[in-house]
């Protein structure tokens, strides 16, 4: 008896260890064991006397499977609130087997809910001020989340919450004033949050302290992998006490333990239950690749009330844009076969679920996760499990260093791993370069039955090709790329050994050695199949930089379309875009992209096209003017055709096709319209859809460059052309043709390239860059923005007699001209503008060819080329036939020097002259194409100085 008396007060584990050790069987506690908040761990374990706490549960159900390694364990938590002071660890000496499972779960239709955080309980509230009241808390408790009554109140920030905010749920540029940070005794352990420049996510500082009166010191931004300044505008700051000026708000200062708050009118404190977070971990399954967890599944329990974890968002993927914080609520590390099922995860500060290395056959089923900070499910593996460790996304291995060696080096990743049947929605609540759903450095993630929506980014991101072997299926992703920019409903990248940002390059890496190169780090290709994408800003399905050996079919696509940036071996089939189409930007020469079979309500949209991949064919475009403009500008889709497929349902989002002549001529196939998203009903029945639009048949946007120098350039009007460039904002002039004449001569720009300074004044537009340069102020370098960076190169002096620039016109006059109509000068032709344009008399008569234009330079200058610019604006009365004469002393003209034919269009034309010496010229029109008289926009000549 005194026996029993001692071990009824000996700990838990030793306990345990007790028991073991006298050999006592525990055999005939039932394989049931029971948890409730008013439990008692020196209960049995039973319905009627439930243990108190999941960990010391967890201890019993170790004992038992020692003494009955074939039974199944099932540990039931009835409702009510389990605060934990640690995570629970489950290393393998938890594990179970196919056989005989272990599984904590809800007891019946009751509620558990697992809490990181603590109730603050016996508080002593006291007025501060008319609207602010404080408290003492434990001393050195230190908290950033609060909660009063469930809710969790905002912590003081500036500028106030507002819910309906773009981005951070408020921002202002003079967050960080000289004026605003003086009134701030001591912002010291505030933060500073800020959008990335280019909008592709956010990063994060610590305040911790001042330099002076009007300035902070800063620790962090380290959430980015490719860096950037803060954005100017996007940006707020929090956790500093003057800025607590509102209902809601709340501080607490750590030096004196005093918790300040705002309450909402006629709230008793006195009555409230304060919580606050204290864990950023609940669950943690601790095993290795060599003796993993197995068999261990959580099921139908509430998880809420964690910390934040984005000042730990440090970890670099990669040649990636992401940074990671390799940790989540429920953390899986080391697996096989283990499961969170039904659970509602929720109020979390970090990454809701994490598969960190190692995991397999582990699983994420019919769980509801919102309202989190992170992002809502990760797999990320080993960095060591690559042959070439690169994070720099320009920065290619090199052929001769190259290890080619296919696959990983290790099986430490994430594979064979299920997402399923799951509701995420309102995640990224703090950090913004999050997903639904992201995997990196994993294989043979299947993701499905998901609804994903009301995000900052993607929905679903794939971080690069490693390892491969995805299903993405049946998912409802929508309401995505909310508060970032340059993104889809699914994300993805493939910057891996083939892939160099220099697009030449790397399509003359594949020429080489094949498309093995490509497939060197992936297993297997993914696959997007039986998907429901919406992205009202962006694309719904973005295969960016590099992204390769992808098959893509069975898809709707409601809004942004599908875009393709340069990688390979993708095929795109039986996919229906609506209100858009194909987006094709920088293909790879060779690349072997397939895309058939599909319907489209516009016609392609092309940035950068040089290469036109394998096949695009057989499509159904609903314009005829789309698919004309196709066949004609790109030689693609000669078999495709256009018309209306007489879909069924279009307004309630059933694209099946009736029309089954049409769907044949393609090759189309029906598939399912009624199976994106959750499919279990409690999830379902509170799932948002998207929006179904209405098709609108515009016309296909035509977005021409202007000629200059020789080339054509443009400026930077659309997400697209951003994208393909990307470049931070829309500012730039980009160089579509790479302009060869004067300057430019010398200069090599690149078709693609974006000017965006001269010296040091910025180019916001083409009209920027022309004017500039056609000023006097001579300019030394030029800034170029080549493969995602700025580079800079240098300019020769334009004085130099060897480089043949545009003769200057301001000393031009004219001589003669046979005849000019009324408001219609001949002097319009050699005013620098192209709009304005001589027209030879037409009325009362209008006089035969030859009509003919004598023009004295000025000076003498060595010739070199010949413009011309018909008549803008009209087809008629354009020159055909032409000569071009030059003189010294405008008596003796010799020769044409030139002669021949003009192209019946507004383009521009340009004829070469053999570096004649020159200073009058005469342009003469020997015949029309549909009248007597002749019109001309502008002449140019282009020459060197006389030595």
């Amino acid at each position: 008896m005194d026996m029993i008396q001692k071990v009824k007060f000996i700990k838990p584990r030793l306990c345990l260890l007790f028991i073991l050790f006298f050999g006592i069987s525990v055999s005939g506690i039932a394989k049931e064991f029971y948890v409730s908040p008013s439990g008692n761990d020196k209960g049995k374990g039973t319905l009627k006397k439930p243990f108190a706490t999941i960990a010391y549960a967890q201890s019993m159900v170790r004992a038992f499977k020692k003494a009955n390694p074939t039974e199944p364990v099932t540990v039931y938590l009835k409702g009510g609130k389990y605060y934990l002071s640690e995570p629970i660890v489950f290393t393998a000496a938890d594990s179970g087997t196919a056989d005989a499972p272990i599984t904590y779960k809800a007891y019946k239709d009751e509620v558990p809910m697992v809490l990181g955080g603590v109730e603050l309980t016996d508080l002593q509230w006291e007025q501060y001020d008319e609207h602010i009241y404080k408290t003492k808390v434990p001393e050195g408790l230190v908290f950033e989340t609060l909660f009063v009554n469930g809710k969790q109140q905002v912590l003081a920030r500036y500028p106030n919450y507002d819910e309906d905010a773009a981005k951070f749920n408020g921002t202002a540029a003079d967050c960080l004033s000289p004026e605003r940070v003086a009134t701030w005794e001591d912002p010291t352990y505030g933060y500073f949050h800020a959008m990335h420049k280019a909008l592709w996510g956010g990063v994060h500082y610590q305040i911790t302290g001042k330099k002076n009166d009007q300035e902070v010191i800063l620790e962090g931004g380290t959430q980015n992998n490719r860096g950037s300044s803060q954005h100017a505008e996007f940006r707020f700051v929090e956790n500093i006490f003057e800025e607590l000026d509102t209902l809601n708000e709340w501080y607490l200062d750590r030096k004196t333990s005093e918790l300040y708050f705002y309450p909402e009118e006629q709230q008793d404190l006195d009555k409230a239950a304060i919580e606050v977070a204290a864990l950023e971990q609940l669950f943690v399954f601790d095993g290795t690749m060599e003796n993993p967890v197995k068999y261990v599944s959580i099921e139908g329990l509430t998880l809420k009330r964690t910390i934040r974890t984005f000042m730990k968002t440090a970890n670099r993927l990669l040649r990636s844009d992401w940074t990671i914080y390799r940790g989540g609520v429920v953390h899986f590390e080391g697996t096989e076969n283990c499961a969170i099922k039904d659970c509602e995860m929720s109020d979390l500060g970090g990454n809701a679920v994490f598969f960190n290395e190692y995991n397999k056959n582990s699983a994420v089923e019919g769980c509801h996760i919102f309202d989190v900070g992170g992002s809502g499910v990760c797999f990320v593996g080993d960095i060591n499990t690559v042959w070439h460790e690169n994070y720099d996304i320009g920065n290619a291995p090199d052929l001769d260093k190259m290890n080619f060696t296919r696959g990983p080096k290790t099986d430490n990743y994430p594979q064979h791993c299920l997402v399923d049947n799951n509701l995420i929605h309102n995640i990224g609540t703090v950090e913004k370069q999050t997903a639904g759903v992201h995997m990196s450095l994993a294989a043979y993630i299947t993701v499905s039955r998901n609804s994903i929506y009301d995000v900052p980014r993607a929905g679903i991101n794939i971080s690069e090709g490693k390892w491969g072997g995805h299903i993405l299926e049946y998912n409802d992703v929508f309401l995505t790329v909310q508060e970032t920019h340059d993104h889809g409903a699914f994300n993805s990248w493939g910057r891996d050994r083939y892939y160099t940002k220099n697009r030449g390059a790397a399509g003359d890496r594949v020429a080489l050695h094949g498309y093995d190169l490509v497939r060197l780090d992936m297993i297997e290709k993914n696959v997007i199949r039986n998907n429901r994408f919406r992205c009202d800003h962006g694309w719904d399905i973005d295969l960016d930089d590099g992204s390769a050996w992808y098959e893509i079919y069975n898809n709707v696509c409601l809004s942004g379309g599908i875009k393709l940036r340069d990688g390979m071996l993708r095929t795109v089939y039986n996919n229906v875009t609506i209100n858009n189409s194909m987006n094709l930007h920088v293909w790879l020469q060779n690349s072997g992209d397939t895309v058939k079979n599909n319907i489209f309500t516009h016609g392609y949209m092309p940035i950068g096209m040089r290469h036109w991949g394998s096949q695009l064919d057989s499509n159904l475009f609903f314009q005829k003017e789309s698919l004309k403009k196709i066949q004609n500008s790109f030689g693609t889709d000669q078999n495709s055709v256009y018309g209306d497929p007489e879909f069924a349902d279009p307004a309630n989002g059933d694209y099946t096709v009736t029309d089954t002549a049409l769907a044949n001529k393609i090759g189309w196939k029906n598939f399912a319209m009624d199976q994106f998203g959750v499919q279990k009903p409690a999830l379902k029945a509170i799932a948002k859809t998207p929006e179904i639009p209405e098709i609108e048949l515009t016309p296909d946007e035509v977005i021409p460059g202007v000629e200059y120098m020789g080339g054509v350039i443009k400026n930077i009007v659309n997400d697209g052309e951003k994208s393909a460039a990307g470049l931070p904002d829309y500012k730039g002039a980009k160089i579509v043709e790479r302009p060869t004449k004067g300057i430019f001569s010398v200069v090599q720009l690149q078709d693609d390239d974006v000017i965006l300074k001269l010296d040091d004044e910025e180019i916001d537009n083409i009209d920027d860059f022309r004017t500039l340069l056609a000023s006097d102020h001579v300019y030394g370098t030029i800034g170029v923005w080549r493969y995602q960076k700025l580079i800079e190169l240098e300019l020769p002096d334009p004085a130099d007699c060897t480089i043949p620039m545009m003769i200057d016109k301001e000393n031009w006059e004219l001589v003669s001209v046979d005849s000019e109509a009324a408001d219609y000068s001949a002097k319009n032709a050699i005013d620098g503008d192209p709009q304005t344009f001589w027209h030879t008399q037409f009325e009362p008569t209008e006089p035969a060819f030859p009509h003919e234009i004598v023009v004295d330079m000025g000076e003498a200058h060595v010739l070199h080329s010949f413009e011309y610019v018909p008549r803008q604006g009209s087809s008629h009365p354009r020159i055909k036939d032409f000569r071009l004469y030059v003189s010294e002393d405008g008596k003796s003209w010799g020769k044409p020097l030139v002669e021949g034919t003009f192209e019946d269009s507004e383009e521009i034309q340009a004829f070469s002259i053999d570096k004649v010496k020159g200073r009058y010229f005469k342009l003469e029109g020997r015949s029309g194409y549909t009248r007597n008289a002749a019109a001309v926009g502008e002449i140019s000549l282009y020459g060197t100085c006389v030595p």
